[in-house]
């Protein structure tokens, strides 16, 4: 087969449109675990909250190793179905295999407890590679900028669609499947997730047959530089950009997450009206879908950087109003959606904005670390994970939090800390850093990229 230089062969409309099919799939089978996992243990498996909880330690500490090791394993591989593209057909199967052992109870409690961990580790090795892999063609497959930052929205909106999706039918899937079994209902929901992401990852695997090795050298079909450790740990350490921006989405991930941990607390203590948290879920999902459609334009306008900083000082000023203002459970949604637009078009262009973190890279070492690279997109969102935790109990701890206590002044001033002026804290210092490291702007971008071509040209 004829390879395809990505500089030859202009992206179809429908790639561009439908990059994010992966994503979608990836988001329906990712939430299994995010909204579920803890109660599956506790309350299918029946072991303590101890347990539990450790489980969840363990899993999160391997889950953040395997997110550069999965980047190694990108680079390091270079399949018939192109470097990239192959890890869309190779991953998926073997990511829900283990995924389904996961959300399984074979055995006694402390055995299920085992193949659960082993489900984890597994699965989470081979769906970050797929993920890397599926990220990592957004800048193979092509170097003009409107239409990776085309892509990168895409994804966004289909990660939102994947999320409404998973909220409107995962429970009543849990519930119908397992009305005699529990464990049962857990597993087949799974199943089902599971074939909705293989069927969407190969979808896109056969979308892009004519881009298979797009990224690759023509003549070798080989990865045009073979990366060693240090190579690797260069590309970090002389890439400005890529160090501001992971700890700008740090601070982004950790305050999205502390906001979602302490909500059901805000809402239940501080406004008292629970009823309305799960109105409040579903409209974070629109607006990320909102979001989404509008990063687009506004980035090919202003520019990837400059949208991205804005739309932190939307969420943090937003943030720091509904702490220092008197609120019902309405102002507060109200507020709090206008404030997740800046978290959603940030997430839109995640992947762009790793995308030019690339070309700096190869710019500046003059060697492309795509994979590795691209791999680290969810290296901030797995410490936030972890930190999150760490957080939610530090302020349930200093409010004085027992479970269905009465309201004190002391807890309703603590989660409104918790859920408005920590985030708002933590999303300053990611604002500070993507101002100071990250520079790329379109045309240095240009430039780079300009410059690149001729040093490849000039060793032809």
């Amino acid at each position: 087969m004829e390879n395809v230089n990505v500089t030859e062969k202009p992206l179809k409309k429908s790639i561009i449109n439908l990059y994010g099919l992966p994503s979608l799939g990836f988001q329906l089978l990712i939430n299994m675990e995010l909204f579920y996992l803890a109660a599956f243990l506790t309350d299918s498996i029946k072991v303590s909250v101890a347990i539990s909880g450790t489980v969840l330690m363990l899993t999160s500490i391997a889950d953040v190793i395997w997110v550069p090791t999965s980047g190694v394993v990108l680079e390091k591989t270079n399949f018939r179905w192109g470097k990239y593209r192959s890890w869309l057909l190779i991953g998926p199967p073997i990511t829900v295999l283990f995924y389904i052992l996961e959300f399984s109870k074979i055995g006694s409690p402390s055995t299920a407890v085992i193949i659960i961990c082993i489900g984890f580790i597994v699965s989470h090795l081979t769906s970050n590679t797929s993920y890397a892999a599926h990220l990592s063609m957004n800048s193979a497959m092509t170097t003009v900028r409107e239409e990776r930052i085309a892509m990168s929205s895409n994804r966004g909106l289909f990660n939102a669609i994947g999320s409404i999706v998973f909220s409107a039918v995962s429970m009543p899937l849990i519930l119908a499947l397992g009305k005699n079994n529990q464990v049962m209902g857990y597993t087949l929901t799974v199943v089902i997730a599971g074939i909705a992401l293989i069927a969407l990852y190969y979808i896109f695997f056969f979308m892009t047959k004519d881009y298979a090795h797009s990224g690759t050298s023509n003549e070798s079909n080989k990865a045009e530089e073979k990366l060693s450790a240090g190579d690797m740990i260069r590309q970090i350490i002389l890439n400005p950009p890529l160090i501001g921006l992971m700890l700008a989405e740090f601070g982004r991930y950790l305050g999205r997450f502390v906001i979602f941990g302490m909500a059901f607390y805000y809402f239940k203590y501080v406004v008292s009206n629970l009823a309305v948290v799960t109105i409040f879920f579903t409209g974070l999902s629109v607006v990320c879908l909102v979001g989404a459609a509008i990063a687009s334009p506004i980035a090919k306008k202003i520019g990837e950087r400059n949208t991205y900083i804005l739309s932190l000082l939307i969420f943090i000023c937003c943030l720091l109003a509904v702490w220092a203002l008197p609120m019902n459970y309405i102002s507060f949604m109200i507020l709090m959606f206008i404030a997740y637009f800046g978290y959603a078009m940030p997430d839109a262009l995640g992947v762009a904005l790793y995308s030019n973190t690339v070309e700096y890279g190869e710019w500046k070492t003059g060697k492309n670390a795509r994979g590795f690279i691209m791999s680290l997109l969810a290296f901030p969102i797995k410490i936030a994970v972890f930190a999150r935790s760490v957080i939610i109990t530090a302020v349930l701890m200093g409010a004085g939090y027992v479970a269905n206590m009465k309201p004190t002044a002391q807890l309703i001033k603590g989660v409104t800390n918790g859920i408005t002026l920590i985030p708002a804290v933590f999303m300053v210092f990611g604002l500070i850093f993507i101002i100071l490291l990250y520079k790329i702007t379109p045309k240095s971008l240009e430039k780079m990229q300009r410059e690149i071509k001729e040093r490849k040209g000039d060793t032809a």
